[in-house]
């Protein structure tokens, strides 16, 4: 993948109202919180605060009682069963403060998609010998708001003096930089001339590593000696796959420490099967498993063999994010389009274990398709926002099919925005042993961090046209299949989505094959990425035109990548 620069990561960023996110905090605060609904305001006043940090400097004069209201919500989370430290003075000041109509928030994605529980970053303090007796905590903002209160909040209850601040590294994503604020310089020069330490906290390193490495290197700018400096990280890091300019080398200059602990889970998830492991349960030979970015997949559990009804567990998300998707998915259950659900401890749904298994494109018939048809007009009819933009997603795919070397117009145009499913392969389809089809992921997968997002159902259309190698023949029977069930002719709008789609798939697989050099999963997804590559290279205007999509080869059937497709 040398010398390319893909799109694939979208971003997530939007404008919500701040009364509404205000709401939403106070709703959760009580004097007396137990460890459930203390984790729940922690990650509202995170997001709360980070929204208010992200203010122009002259507008966000209100942040200290949002702080301060993390701060204390982090020490509940500490301390079970400890009332909120000054809750009645925090709420009035909350309630009084002045915001803008709207602010910019994005989800936490350890908290939201990966497992990432606060308090893995309360016990960070184990990994440092000798103990400091001053300590700065600096949270890479959006999920370091939350994570540098825990820091904090552990390091006083070891009797530490602590304080924290956060920044938002600016630039291009592989070359982040960092600039303090006055106030923020004068703490760390007087932190510093006290003999601090300093912790950087965020979820990372990323593909990158640039925002730590930007933080890390602005202290030493502000003469922190770097032997102070320390990256708190939530998984090891592959320090030289890191694509920063001078990434491994200037990784290497610092200290880093995972905050490792535990994972939290429901009792009865007792069978790790995240990062790819499924596919050993539910597919029947290594032949047929799809390519896994292991780093990118939720937490997957079963339920212990001997277990007397057996259930799959996926991680949904922390506080108000699982119970979005929980919501979504209960609705498509709800529908008999997928399995029943129920919600579990620790950001956690459970699922029976539904005899059958996973579909392959060799099952496609007209019941298929009908089903599918029938899925896709059920998310329009159910999941339907008022408007989108296709900006971002028209700027992905001419960006992507120029960095492939792919002549290739898309225009595309969006008449039904929904909240898409985002994954209609086969194999996320269960056949079970009652000749039902049932969806599974219909819930976490359109609205994460990577594209399309919110868009038109276009998008998934063709998604399954694809991922299902439909011939024209089929392709043209399910689009009029949606349209019956549906009421919206997608014909004239499918094509562009088709191009997108693919072209967004080829990058996605190529940059995970690059992630994930030297495993196994690097074969499966170059080949992959290759598929789709072939697909965008073969297929003339005209046939695209006619929804002729007819498939040049399979994943690992022989496909010999196109040059722009081999990887460095």
């Amino acid at each position: 993948m040398a010398g390319l620069n893909l799109l694939v990561f979208r971003e997530g960023r939007q404008a919500v109202s701040s009364e509404k996110l205000r709401s939403a905090l106070l709703d959760q605060l009580s004097p007396e919180l137990d460890d459930e609904s203390a984790l729940v305001a922690l990650l509202r006043a995170g997001e709360l605060e980070c929204a208010v940090c992200d203010l122009e400097e002259d507008l966000c004069a209100q942040r200290q009682p949002f702080s301060a209201l993390t701060d204390s919500l982090a020490e509940s989370l500490l301390n079970p069963g400890c009332s909120i430290h000054k809750s009645n003075a925090l709420r009035v000041s909350i309630e009084q403060a002045v915001l803008p109509e709207k602010l910019i928030v994005s989800p936490p994605e350890g908290f939201a998609y990966y497992g990432l529980h606060p308090l893995a970053y309360s016990t960070i303090l184990q990994r440092l010998a000798p103990l400091p007796s001053r300590i700065v905590v600096i949270g890479i903002r959006t999920i370091g708001t939350t994570l540098s209160a825990v820091c904090s909040a552990a390091a006083r209850k070891a009797g530490i003096h602590a304080q924290r601040f956060t920044v938002r590294p600016a630039g291009h994503p592989y070359d982040r930089r960092t600039q303090f604020s006055r106030e923020q310089s004068e703490l760390v020069k007087q932190e510093a001339a006290g003999g601090a330490a300093f912790l950087v906290v965020d979820e990372g390193p990323g593909l990158s590593g640039s925002s730590f490495l930007s933080v890390g290197e602005a202290l030493e700018q502000a003469q922190v000696p770097r032997e102070r400096i320390t990256f708190v990280c939530s998984h090891e890091p592959e320090v030289q796959a890191l694509c920063a300019p001078g990434g491994p080398e200037r990784w290497q200059k610092f200290r880093s420490i995972v905050a490792d602990s535990p994972a939290r889970k429901p009792e009865e998830a007792q069978i790790w099967i995240g990062g790819g492991e499924w596919r050993q349960h539910l597919l029947p030979s290594k032949a047929s498993w799809p390519g896994s970015w292991v780093s990118f997949e939720r937490p997957k559990y079963l339920s212990a063999s001997s277990a007397p009804k057996r259930r799959f567990f996926k991680f949904l998300g922390l506080g108000h994010y699982g119970e979005n998707v929980f919501h979504l998915e209960s609705r498509v259950a709800d529908a008999g389009f997928g399995p029943p659900l129920r919600m579990e401890s620790d950001g956690y749904a459970s699922y029976p274990l539904v005899a059958g298994r996973p579909m392959a494109a060799d099952d496609l018939s007209e019941r298929v398709l009908a089903r599918i048809a029938s899925y896709c007009a059920f998310r329009l009819q159910n999941f339907s926002v008022e408007c989108c933009s296709t900006d971002a997603l028209q700027k992905m795919a001419e960006h992507n099919m120029s960095q492939l070397g792919l002549d290739v117009s898309v225009k595309l145009q969006v008449e039904k925005p929904v909240l898409v499913d985002g994954r209609m392969a086969p194999h996320e389809w269960l056949f079970t042993a009652d000749n039902e089809m049932l969806k599974t992921d219909s819930g976490s997968h359109g609205d994460d961090h990577f594209f399309p997002g919110i868009t038109d159902i276009a998008w998934d259309l063709a998604g399954a046209i694809v991922e299902w190698k439909m011939s024209q023949d089929q392709a043209e029977a399910f689009v009029e299949m949606y349209r019956r069930a549906s009421g919206d002719n997608a014909m004239l709008r499918i094509t562009e989505f088709i191009k997108a789609y693919t072209v967004f798939r080829a990058a996605y697989c190529m940059m995970a094959a690059n992630a994930m050099r030297g495993t196994g999963e690097e074969a499966r997804l170059a080949q992959a990425g290759a598929y789709y590559g072939n697909l965008l290279n073969l297929n003339t205007m005209s046939e695209v035109l006619q929804i002729n999509i007819q498939i040049p080869a399979t994943p690992g059937g022989g496909v010999k990548p196109p040059a722009f497709i081999q990887l460095a």
